[in-house]
């Protein structure tokens, strides 16, 4: 049985953050059209390694940019467009063809709903997959109500869901009933990172069994499964292991067997990772 009574729209970015070979003045180049209403202005940076910064909008939807210093030097500037700006310097930066790498992406998807259906799919889910689900925010009986959260997993894994009662976050004027699917998504290897910038919303939900089957749970959308083409072995570090010590690899396995090889290996991978 389905919770939800309708959905608002489909799946979109709600945080879309990555990191550019550009220099600054190529990133504030891309995204001028953001700046029709409002100006990029000068920001203390909030990231760690990072020189200076830019900022235009605020809570109701923001673009930071980050660069110089360090982490600057090495990776580019990193740009993050948050709420309703989230599309916008997503599409911008897609149209420009300025190579990029998604260091985080958080993909929404809104429906009227009840909270109490919601949240005991949403946990239940969780459960299956191994995912500790949270309660956060105002509780039931609270007088001042501001919406309650539940969060699944962990904020180091590299996908966590959220639900959560957005009509009561933005407050007057806004349904009760306006809940949140939010699917935020964290890769830290460079192939799942470049891969993420050519991927619509929807297919980054089609990424992970849990996403896609709360997608369609909560808010009666069925996803296709997506997944990301894997690393070309001549990548892989243990490709180049092979390479390098293979023919010491090869001997062993002559002299002794597979089995009594890999046993070995074992051992002395244990051997070393003791503390001296």
């Amino acid at each position: 049985m389905t919770s939800t009574q309708l959905v608002l729209m489909e799946p979109l970015f709600d945080w879309y953050q990555f990191s550019t070979p550009g220099d600054i003045k190529l990133v504030k180049e891309v995204l001028q059209p953001l700046q029709s209403d409002d100006q990029f202005n000068e920001e203390s940076p909030k990231l760690k390694g990072y020189a200076w910064a830019y900022k235009l909008g605020g809570r109701g939807g923001s673009c930071l940019i980050h660069y110089g210093g360090r982490n600057g030097d090495e990776h580019g500037p990193n740009v993050a467009g948050t709420g309703p700006m989230a599309i916008r310097v997503a599409d911008l930066w897609r149209a420009s063809g300025v190579p990029h790498s998604v260091g985080r992406v958080d993909v929404r998807q809104d429906a009227l709903a009840d909270f109490a259906t919601w949240r005991a799919a949403f946990i239940d889910r969780c459960n299956q997959a191994g995912m500790a689900s949270r309660d956060n925010g105002s509780c039931p009986e609270s007088v001042k109500q501001l919406g309650r959260t539940v969060y699944g997993g962990s904020t180091s894994s590299a996908y966590q869901p959220t639900i959560y009662e957005k009509g009561l976050q933005l407050g007057e004027g806004y349904p009760t009933n306006y809940l949140r699917l939010e699917h935020r998504f964290a890769f830290t290897k460079a192939h799942e990172k470049q891969a993420l910038a050519a991927l619509t919303p929807a297919q980054i939900v089609g990424l992970r069994p849990v996403a896609r089957d709360l997608s369609n749970d909560l808010t009666g959308l069925a996803v296709e499964p997506y997944k990301l083409a894997s690393l070309p072995k001549e990548k892989r570090a243990y490709y180049w292991m092979l390479q390098q010590y293979g023919k010491v690899i090869r001997e062993m396995i002559d002299d002794l067997g597979a089995s009594a090889v890999g046993h070995q290996l074992a051992l002395d991978l244990a051997e070393m990772e003791q503390p001296q």
